[in-house]
């Protein structure tokens, strides 16, 4: 059972491997009409464009131009024992970018269905699809863990948080009894000192009223 997700990874490769579409076309690059082959990837522009060039830096010294061009200028291909010269376009539109590749062999020809060359510049592309599919998973795959992540550190910190919001509330609350305690006490002391403060007060009325009558009748001796 555990060798099906893998299996499903490979024939899901397979299909995407199938459904590569490359055709020859005649485009207009700079008022100059060239014979190439164009494909089609919905995979991210950015992905596109810095794998694109780093595939044709393979065939020498590539320069960009206005409107997604570039060019490899003597670009040496495998397929073949001549310098050539390999003009390129980028077209992203509604989210789909169009990938034209012409290689010019030199004296008016190009690498095209009419020679043997045309199927090695779809085999170029067509392994540019499988490079730019494998890094849109890895970037998918990234972000799918970026985002796994994120989310995992803000649950602990939340956590960690609660924690220690639990932590200050049971301090508090220990403080809270322990003041309670504390008052109860006080009270019990306080209820204590108001009986005897109350007899107290009684008492010295009494020892008032009587030094007075004492007083008087001291004086009620006056010869």
């Amino acid at each position: 059972m555990k060798m099906l997700p893998v299996l499903g990874l490979l024939l899901m490769g397979s299909v995407v491997s199938a459904q590569v579409s490359v055709k020859p076309v005649e485009q207009e690059i700079a008022k100059v009409k060239r014979t190439g082959y164009v494909t089609t990837s919905s995979v991210a522009e950015k992905i596109i464009e810095e794998a694109w060039k780093k595939k044709l830096s393979q065939y020498g010294r590539v320069l960009s131009d206005r409107g997604g061009v570039y060019k490899v200028e003597y670009a040496k291909v495998p397929f073949y024992d001549k310098n050539v010269l390999i003009v390129s376009q980028l077209d992203t539109r509604r989210g789909s970018t169009s990938i034209f590749m012409s290689v010019d062999l030199g004296n008016y020809e190009y690498a095209s269905s009419t020679n043997n060359y045309g199927r090695e510049v779809e085999d170029i592309l067509r392994d540019f699809h499988k490079d730019i599919d494998y890094q849109s998973q890895v970037a998918e795959a990234d972000k799918g863990l970026k985002e796994a992540s994120d989310k995992q550190r803000e649950v602990v910190r939340k956590s960690d948080r609660n924690l220690r919001n639990l932590k200050d509330n049971h301090s508090e609350k220990i403080k809270l009894l322990k003041r309670l305690e504390d008052n109860e006490k006080e009270l019990i002391q306080l209820r204590a000192d108001s009986v005897q403060l109350y007899s107290d007060v009684q008492q010295v009325n009494q020892q008032l009223e009587d030094q007075k009558k004492n007083v008087d009748t001291v004086k009620n001796r006056k010869p």
